[in-house]
């Protein structure tokens, strides 16, 4: 199992567990290094006080510097049986008097010895032993001259003592990790139970119950809980658009495709090749008007707001985009026998939007202009610089019948068409699909008439972006 598939409350408990290692390890450094000192310090004062006893002891006589070593004064460092006493008397000039002669000296960065006592670690005969060195004057009628005295013991008890310390401080701080560690798995526990709750209600939930979740949650998992109410936002408004597709497919595809069965059937029992022709036409005419509904249907779909909820936009040229819909579609505004052209601007026209719906939108406008319009008639696409500042505006103008006034509320509606139209390949997307797209660019599609009060002018006013 792979680490950030783990456990959480496990990650967690490690998580505490390694700082609190660490910082448990520096702390018993800390505690071994003052159970040392505070030993060394207790022990030091025994040895301070036989060395002391030592040199009361020291005599000049004749010139000469005699010691009568008491028995107290190493009797009192024979705490433990495993601990030795060793000592050395000696001149200030270094000469041996008394003692044992090989004990280690007192280190040079602790000489010259005065009247305060040192304390330095040596290693004597292969053990460790702690050595208490003072230095005094001894003084007869005719002389006076200065000795020092070392006190040497070995640490065996020194050493239990301070292992034993630390031994007693490594006990408790395991003891406190340990008691820390289940006291945080279990209140991990408790505190995940929200999750948990979560978890169940969300798994009594049917497939199509996408209703925000509400659950009182932790704040660390609030983020993710709007995150999936989100994403259950997407989901809803994806699935009613997929159903409104599917609605709209099977009620408006129903019609033209049971119409071509039944011009089929029909050519199949024709023998007139001049009916069977006809049948022919009305099937390719029928498969046109199919064809462009099922295109209509898909636009309408990629249109809907809901149907790209979360989709990001770019910054795109909207000059370019008209001038390359105006071109593409010259040459069907030719075959109908209609003026298409462009005016307006030609630098770059920056603006924020989807490059695909921009030009469904142009497409739309400029289709229903070609296939309304009467032979002869223009129609002109123009991109120019809108009244308010900031903004460009984006117009399909003609010069055809027009639309009359009673029917500028409703051409934007799905699936209207009006009666007295006569065209058969429209299927009332159109328009609807041009609102929806500007609606999901925060603006509106405006339907005016031109002051020659013929024709029709569509027009959509896009915010310029830096």
């Amino acid at each position: 199992m792979k680490w950030r598939n783990g456990s959480l409350r496990r990650r967690l408990v490690i998580w505490l567990l390694i700082p609190l290692l660490v910082i448990s390890s520096l702390m018993l450094l800390e505690v071994r290094s003052n159970a040392v000192r505070s030993t060394n310090q207790a022990f030091d004062r025994a040895l301070l006080s036989s060395a002391l006893a030592i040199a009361d002891r020291v005599v000049m006589i004749g010139g000469k510097i005699e010691v009568d070593v008491p028995y107290v004064a190493l009797e009192m460092l024979t705490s433990a049986a495993e601990d030795r006493v060793f000592y050395q008397v000696s001149t200030g000039q270094g000469e041996f008097i008394t003692g044992y002669e090989d004990l280690p000296p007192v280190p040079d960065r602790l000489l010259p010895l005065r009247e305060e006592p040192v304390f330095y670690d040596a290693v004597y005969n292969g053990e460790p032993v702690r050595i208490g060195a003072l230095s005094r004057y001894v003084a007869s009628v005719r002389k006076a001259t200065r000795f020092q005295v070392l006190v040497a013991e070995t640490m065996g008890t020194r050493t239990s003592l301070s292992e034993d310390i630390l031994a007693s401080a490594a006990a408790r701080q395991i003891v406190l990790i340990m008691l820390a560690a289940i006291i945080v798995w279990f209140g991990i526990g408790q505190g995940l139970k929200p999750l948990t709750r979560l978890e169940e209600a969300l798994n009594r939930r049917s497939p199509t119950d996408l209703r925000p979740i509400l659950h009182d949650v932790p704040t660390e998992v609030r983020h993710l809980v709007g995150a999936i109410n989100q994403l259950f936002g997407r989901l809803e408004n994806s699935l009613k658009t997929m159903q409104r597709f599917t609605a709209d497919a099977a009620h408006q595809l129903r019609t033209p495709l049971a119409a071509l069965r039944t011009q089929a059937e029909l050519g199949q029992r024709e023998d007139d090749p001049e009916k069977m022709r006809q049948i022919m036409e009305t099937i390719a005419s029928s498969t046109r008007q199919t064809s462009h509904l099922a295109n209509q249907l898909l636009a309408s779909a990629r249109a809907a707001p809901e149907g790209l909820a979360g989709r990001p936009f770019e910054k795109i040229d909207l000059c370019a985009i008209t001038r390359a819909v105006t071109s593409a579609k010259v040459p069907a505004a030719i075959e109908n026998g209609i003026d298409l052209g462009y005016e307006g601007l030609t630098e770059p026209v920056l603006i924020m939007g989807d490059a695909t719906l921009i030009e469904e939108l142009l497409k739309n406008l400029v289709h229903n202009a070609l296939i309304y319009c009467p032979d002869g008639s223009a129609v002109t696409v123009r991109l120019e610089n809108d009244r308010k500042p900031g903004f460009v505006r984006l117009s399909v103008e003609d010069n055809g019948p027009g639309i009359p006034i009673e029917h500028h509320k409703d051409v934007f509606k799905r699936f209207y068409r009006m009666s007295e139209s006569g065209q058969e390949e429209g299927c009332g997307l159109g328009l609807s699909i041009v609102k929806e797209i500007a609606a999901r660019h925060d603006t509106k599609v405006k339907l005016t008439q031109p002051e020659r009060n013929s024709g029709c002018v569509f027009s959509i006013s896009f915010k310029r972006s830096s």
